[in-house]
């Protein structure tokens, strides 16, 4: 978490001082991945489909609602005044803030293109009706609601004891694996000045899928394979915390939870 923090601080100050590329638009498919907050509101992660010479350059935007309509229009790229050496996609997080149940007009600007549709708003979770275009990709679609007291968990190991081990004990606290997860996306925002979010995609065949974010990658450091799991967790998280914990040599854990806890074992001590 601190590793999390300090680099947000360092990216707040090398943004300072850019310059914008261009105001006339942007030359480029845009990505859209769709997240909530702790708060309830709803996100979108804009990222250019064209690759930059610098990691840091990002999305310049404007955007208004009038009623149930939203608009959003593409005013260019952002260059910054210091560039971080590493090639990636211009970026830039939308908040749209808590959307009331209902349909709402969205539509995207950029230079002469006009692109419209509907984001359909429920207790559920989020759907799209747009129709496939040149401007904008959703990738998370149909984006579900993380349930109250819900826990995913991503196990990377080498030997399949080591993760039985742990799960034997996992479930020996007051959780229970969730086997009906309704199929979709499940995405949850945590810094969005870096697009970070954590969740994990529920499969037609009940098989859930870890969603890597921007900054975590998904990486296993070393282990061979990697496993995800989705419990109904009425457990103390101190708990779950200190489980993790006693595991963190034999085999790595990354777990999350719908009130916006983390925890990685090769960060505890």
């Amino acid at each position: 978490m601190k590793k999390i923090l300090f680099t947000i601080a360092i990216i707040s100050l090398l943004l300072a001082g850019c310059d914008k590329e261009s105001n006339n638009g942007i030359d480029s498919e845009i990505n859209i991945t769709m997240m909530e907050d702790l708060s309830g509101a709803i996100q979108l992660y804009f990222s250019t489909t064209k690759i930059y010479p610098c990691m840091n350059y990002w999305i310049d935007l404007s955007w208004k609602r009038s009623s149930n309509n939203i608009d959003v229009t593409f005013k260019g790229v952002i260059s910054p005044g210091v560039c971080l050496r590493a090639l990636g996609p211009a970026t830039e997080t939308l908040n749209l803030g808590v959307l009331n149940n209902g349909t709402y007009q969205l539509s995207f600007y950029n230079r002469d293109e006009r692109q419209s549709g509907e984001l359909i708003v429920s207790s559920e979770g989020y759907r799209i009706n747009f129709a496939n275009n040149s401007l904008v990709h959703f990738r998370n679609i149909p984006l579900n609601r993380i349930p109250e007291n819900t826990i995913w968990v991503v196990v990377s190991y080498n030997e399949e004891n080591l993760l039985l081990s742990f799960l034997e004990a996992f479930m020996e606290l007051d959780v229970t694996e969730k086997s009906n997860v309704t199929r979709g996306y499940y995405s949850f925002e945590n810094y969005h000045m870096l697009g970070v979010f954590s969740g994990f995609k529920a499969e037609n065949d009940g098989s859930i899928t870890f969603l890597p974010s921007f900054t975590n990658c998904g990486v296993m450091l070393g282990r061979r394979f990697m496993r995800s799991f989705v419990f109904q967790n009425s457990e103390s998280s101190a708990n779950i915390e200190q489980l993790i914990r006693q595991h963190r040599e034999q085999i790595e854990i990354r777990a999350f939870t719908d009130k916006g806890e983390q925890f990685m074992s090769w960060l505890m001590n």
